[in-house]
């Protein structure tokens, strides 16, 4: 996938990745998109990872200040 956006959602991008780099979370990059990745456990113990996609959330704010 293709970068489609101007750079301040790269500015976004980083600064979203470097906060939840100092909450803890560990941030991947998979296919050239920024993720941070939830683990957690289910009720049965079961472990849960799910990956929230910082690029796609940088491309929508750097749409909605523009």
């Amino acid at each position: 996938m293709g970068r489609r956006f101007a750079h301040a959602a790269d500015d976004y991008e980083r600064m979203i990745a470097e906060i939840a780099r100092q909450q803890g979370f560990v941030v991947e990059t998979i296919d050239g998109d920024v993720f941070f990745v939830i683990r957690s456990f289910s009720p049965s113990g079961e472990e849960v990872v799910s990956r929230v996609n910082i690029t796609r959330f940088a491309e929508g704010l750097e749409k909605h200040l523009s």
